[in-house]
């Protein structure tokens, strides 16, 4: 099978295409020499001589955790030397290499908000998605956008779920966490295919938490992973409410209803409360209005009364810098908690690695705790949490893996549940599951 040809480019320049394992090399008469990984290829269009390839790349390396990476998209076109069956040839093999075939008959459904990214999801969807998509051999007619309505985007995700042939359909989410939370609890609301779901994120809201679990640096680089095709199961936390004023026994006191589906984030204290209260300045001031939210709080912490019970939980160990083997239940009985988050995402902003074991993969949630904690501690927590999430070496911060958890407050509180504030009684019980990667209703693209 030919590896190789001969090609000139638009200066009239020639040079020596190599397929080289993984690699595209480009050798030129000058000796210059160019490789690009078959993983950046998105697109290989040939049509007589005319041999059009298409590459993303990062533009720019983050220099520090928080800093975003930058990604762009070019077409490089030749000219082939000698056009035969040789050159045929090693065309097919590039772009078997680098394009499943499936793209010939599959669908996209792009579920668009048309608010989120400071009102750019639709610009995004024409300028960047559309065009790579159809670059990697989607048919115009496969591409269909729905724009999502404020306050209705699960039901129309659910008459989504109800219509589609999943095994020949994409769903496209462009958005940040509120609207993929929407979206995979009204999929989930709808029947259950025989095929899963096939999710791919494209991260354009304020938050993007889960495509930061996942990997994904942006618009260009979530696309590419959708044309590249492959996927893994995700998993996801069911969240049932109840109510108990018994002593004993409270565990059992909670509904069968499952009210909500959590990709990213359940908090209680000190984090939920930064959410509730900076809902108000969001308008103002954007993202930035989390810190002096949070510094407010700091200056008039409070300490929030609860029990805690852990269903199969491991707990992270800072001299070993590592879980612990075996797996239990732990009860934590009428503490004081400071801090409390569940997460499913190792980050929930670019550099806050607050739960940096955590996986939307995995079969667990993480559990990160402080229990009576001072002011200082959890600024210093904070802080370590923007080095890599060194905050689960201190002393005072408990870190768990678990399959289940109950949580019943003592008083009326507020609890974040993905980015959203909900309202719990006096002796209100809030039980989370993992489920869903076992039996996959939806995989994401990886």
């Amino acid at each position: 099978m030919t590896r190789s040809i001969q090609v000139k480019d638009k200066q009239h320049k020639e040079a020596l295409l190599i397929i080289d394992g993984s690699e595209l090399i480009i050798n030129y008469e000058d000796e210059r020499k160019e490789r690009i990984k078959l993983e950046f290829i998105y697109g290989v269009f040939h049509k007589a001589s005319t041999l059009i390839i298409h590459v993303a790349s990062r533009a720019t390396e983050p220099k520090g955790r928080r800093q975003e990476t930058e990604w762009k998209v070019k077409e490089i076109e030749y000219e082939i030397v000698n056009q035969n069956d040789e050159s045929t040839s090693f065309v097919d093999q590039l772009t078997r290499l680098c394009l499943p075939l499936r793209h010939q008959d599959t669908r996209i459904l792009a579920l668009i908000n048309p608010s989120a990214g400071r009102q750019a999801a639709a610009t995004h969807w024409e300028s960047v998605v559309r065009p790579m998509l159809l670059a990697a051999g989607f048919k115009p007619t496969q591409l269909t956008t729905v724009l999502t309505e404020k306050n209705k985007t699960r039901q129309q995700a659910k008459k989504c779920a109800n219509e589609q042939d999943w095994e020949r359909t994409v769903l496209v989410v462009m958005g940040g966490d509120g609207t993929l939370h929407e979206v995979i609890n009204g999929l989930l609301d709808g029947d259950t295919p025989n095929s899963p779901f096939q999710v791919g994120v494209i991260p354009v809201g304020s938050g993007n938490a889960f495509s930061l679990g996942l990997g994904i640096d942006g618009v260009i680089h979530a696309t590419l992973r959708v044309i590249k095709g492959q996927t893994k199961p995700c998993s996801w936390m069911d969240v049932r409410l109840g109510q108990s004023d018994q002593v004993s026994g409270w565990e059992e006191e909670v509904s069968s209803e499952i009210v909500s589906r959590l990709l990213v984030v359940m908090s209680w204290g000190f984090h939920a409360q930064i959410v509730s209260k900076s809902r108000y300045l969001q308008y103002f001031m954007g993202n930035s209005r989390f810190s002096l939210v949070a510094g407010v709080l700091l200056t008039f912490l409070k300490q929030y009364s609860g029990e805690l019970v852990l269903k199969d939980a491991v707990k992270y160990d800072s001299n070993t810098q590592g879980f612990s083997t075996e797996k239990s239940d732990k009860l934590i009985k009428d503490d004081q908690f400071t801090y409390f988050i569940v997460s499913k995402q190792p980050s929930l902003e670019k550099g806050f690695e607050i739960a940096p074991f955590a996986s939307p993969l995995n079969d667990d949630m993480d559990i990160v705790l402080l229990r009576s904690a001072s002011s200082k501690q959890l600024t210093e927590a904070s802080m370590k949490a923007f080095e890599g999430g060194e905050h689960v070496k201190l002393p005072f911060v408990e870190y768990y893996k678990a399959s289940e958890l109950l949580l019943r407050v003592k008083h009326k509180t507020e609890l974040c549940l993905d980015g959203e504030i909900h309202d719990l009684s006096p002796n209100g019980i809030i039980h989370l599951k993992v489920v869903g990667s076992n039996e996959p209703s939806f995989v994401v693209f990886v």
